[in-house]
C-alpha cells in the first residue's frame, strides 16, 4: 500500500515540503489500485481508466490498465515498454517523452523520500493542514517545463489520495489512488468535481 507516513504536525503552519517528502519513503515493491481521469482539449469527454500502479525503485515503474482496455506499461533503464492487448509490444526511449520522464523522476523521488533529488529537479511548495494537504512540484528544467506545468499530490493525515499531472497546455491527468481508486465519479464528469474529491478525500456516493 502507498500509505504515506507523515511526521506529527500540529497545524498548517508546520507543514513544509521537506517534511512531507521525508515521510514518503516506501518499502518495495509498493502497489496501489488507481483510477485515472484524463481531461484533454483533444477529447470531448474525460477518459477514464482503472488498474494498478507498481513502484519498484528509482527509475522503475509499472502501470497496468485493466479497463476499459488492457495495457501494461513498464519503465526501466531509460526505456518504456508498452503492451496493449495482443498487439506487438512497443519500446520507446524516455528521452522522446519528457513529460513521462519528468513524472517518473518526481514519482520515484517522492516514494523514495528523496528530498534532495526533488529539489534538484523541481521547485517544491506545500499548503493545507494535516487533514487536507497538497504538495506541488514545478519542474526547473525548461525542456520539461514546456510539457509539464506541475505535479501535485493531494493527501490527508498519513495517506496520499491523488497524483495530478498538469500539462503546460492545462490538460490534466488525475490519478486517484488507495481508497479513492474505487470512488464513484461525479456526473457530469468535470475537472473541478474530481479535484474536489482529491482535496476532500470524499468519494461520490
Amino acid at each position: 500500500m502507498l500509505y504515506l507516513i507523515l511526521p506529527c504536525l500540529a497545524n498548517a503552519a508546520e507543514i513544509d515540503p521537506l517534511s512531507l517528502v521525508g515521510g514518503l519513503k516506501r518499502e518495495l515493491p509498493a502497489r496501489t489500485a488507481f483510477t485515472e481521469v484524463r481531461f484533454s482539449h483533444m477529447y470531448e469527454r474525460a477518459v477514464v481508466a482503472r488498474g494498478e500502479l507498481e513502484y519498484l525503485g528509482p527509475g522503475r515503474l509499472g502501470k497496468r490498465v485493466d479497463t476499459p482496455y488492457t495495457e501494461t506499461t513498464t519503465i526501466a533503464d531509460g526505456q518504456v515498454n508498452v503492451q496493449r492487448g495482443s498487439r506487438k509490444p512497443r519500446q520507446i526511449s524516455l528521452d522522446r517523452v519528457p513529460e513521462l520522464e519528468g513524472f517518473l523522476r518526481g514519482f520515484s523521488a517522492l516514494l523514495g523520500g528523496d528530498a534532495t533529488a526533488l529539489q534538484r529537479d523541481f521547485e517544491l511548495t506545500s499548503s493545507g493542514d494535516t487533514a487536507h494537504w497538497q504538495l506541488r512540484l514545478a519542474p526547473k528544467d525548461k525542456r520539461l517545463g514546456k510539457r509539464i506545468d506541475a505535479i501535485e499530490v493531494d493527501g490527508g493525515g498519513d495517506t496520499a489520495r491523488c497524483f495530478r499531472i498538469i500539462d503546460a497546455d492545462d490538460d490534466v491527468s488525475i490519478l486517484l489512488v488507495e481508497q479513492l481508486a474505487a470512488a464513484g465519479l461525479p456526473d457530469p464528469l468535470i475537472r473541478k468535481s474530481v479535484e474536489r474529491i482529491c482535496r476532500d478525500g470524499v468519494a461520490t456516493p
